[in-house]
């Protein structure tokens, strides 16, 4: 089976937790990734930063450049504030579930309490195709037990796979405007 260190990204962008959120808005951009491992003494993972932390705090109306990512580990921003990490011998499949189970698409590699790498669910997907299905049915189970049935969601349609705003469930699938008008 394909381990961790066989897939996972060497380079890390990396943030200290004295930074603000507009530094880590700033840092992602600037190297076009969609997360920042938040440490302590250049190698010491502590958290993460995602694009939805970033988005959360403007979202409260909360300037960005006051706010301090240390912040960001209370629960005013997040339901779980530990921190998932995997070793570079682990075993994708299993990260894979461990990322499922916690809503997780990136996990960083740690080696005897050192950052080593990052691993997204992207790298995954691409050397193991065949995970894809059972992603896309979690994914769906969780949208199904939220979602009331009378509610549209944004997605991908089930009957002809087109992106839609206006998805709604018809039977057990979310279908676009189109394909419920051909039924």
């Amino acid at each position: 089976m394909v381990k961790v260190k066989e897939v996972m990204k060497k380079r890390v962008i990396t943030i200290s937790s004295d930074k603000t959120v507009a530094d880590a808005a700033r840092i992602m951009t600037n190297n076009r990734v969609g997360s920042l491992v938040v440490v302590k003494n250049h190698d010491e993972p502590k958290g993460i930063v995602t694009e939805s932390d970033i988005t959360t705090v403007v979202a409260k109306g909360i300037d960005p450049k006051k706010l301090k990512i240390s912040a960001l580990k209370s629960k005013k921003f997040r339901k779980k504030s530990r921190l998932i990490t995997v070793k570079p011998e682990d075993n994708i499949l299993e990260v894979a579930k461990l990322m499922v189970k916690n809503g997780v698409k990136r996990v960083p590699v740690v080696e005897k309490g050192k950052l080593r790498g990052i691993i997204a669910d992207k790298e995954i997907l691409i050397i193991s195709p065949e995970l894809i299905e059972i992603v896309s049915e979690k994914l769906k189970s969780k949208v199904n037990a939220v979602a009331r049935p009378t509610q549209t969601i944004s997605g991908m349609c089930e009957d002809c796979g087109a992106y839609s705003d206006e998805l709604k469930q018809v039977g057990n699938e979310w279908v676009c405007p189109e394909c419920r008008t051909e039924e």
